[in-house]
């Protein structure tokens, strides 16, 4: 039963690393002109968690007014579409031991609630790219607030009318840790490469069953279990 709660938190990170990771605009003309492939190291401090996440990564497509969204998390694999033209309308695809499915967009679970962004004087070199600090106090629907700071560069598309922990964030996240079910999961970028990115990345391919996020997390345990 651990494995299969274990499976299905790793679901849900890799949702919460996507949305870090889906930058759809800008408001810098030499970030607006990037295009490449931005590429993220991972790790989580918990320690079965991190056994199954061995060699983990995230890669980032972007393309114009479109990115895509690589999650690898071992057990758990992601892929997350955005275009600026429709924000609201991502296509999320996961996939968990084998089994795939595609998220359903409920707009009516949107959340509006913008986190708290304290703006440091600090900077830190990452990737290549000076960036600089902000400190970000989310607050959960347990009521709990917690503080996690982000270093970002507005040298990358950015979109400060995001969702999530990153509402409102004037830059493109390069280095970030999350708390996600009980778990500490940090990120950062360890290489930016500027490239042509191939129309093919964003075909969205077939084979996926559209679920709520529910669902999907029902249909896991059940599956995992023996599908009684």
């Amino acid at each position: 039963m651990k494995k299969i709660a274990l499976a299905a938190s790793l679901a849900g990170i890799a949702f919460a690393i996507s949305a870090f990771v889906a930058p759809k605009s800008t408001t810098t003309t030499n970030a607006d002109a990037f295009e490449g492939v931005v590429t993220y190291s991972v790790s989580v401090d918990n320690p079965q968690a991190a056994a199954m996440m061995q060699n983990s990564s995230v890669k980032v497509y972007i393309k114009g007014d479109r990115t895509k969204t690589m999650v690898d998390m071992g057990m758990s694999k992601q892929i997350y579409f955005t275009d600026k033209k429709t924000p609201d309308d991502p296509i999320i695809l996961v996939e968990v031991m084998g089994n795939k499915y595609q998220l359903k967009n409920d707009k009516t679970k949107k959340d509006d609630k913008s986190p708290d962004i304290k703006y440091v004087d600090s900077t830190k070199t990452i990737a290549g790219y000076v960036c600089k600090r902000a400190d970000i106090t989310v607050t959960g629907k347990d009521g709990q607030s917690y503080i996690s700071n982000v270093y970002y560069t507005t040298e990358l598309p950015y979109y400060e009318g995001g969702s999530g922990q990153f509402k409102g964030l004037k830059g493109f996240p390069m280095e970030y840790s999350m708390k996600q079910r009980g778990m500490t999961v940090s990120m950062t970028a360890t290489k930016v490469e500027k490239q042509t990115v191939s129309e093919d990345a964003f075909k969205v391919p077939s084979g996926y069953a559209l679920m709520t996020a529910e669902e999907m997390s029902a249909d896991i345990q059940k599956k995992m279990s023996g599908g009684n």
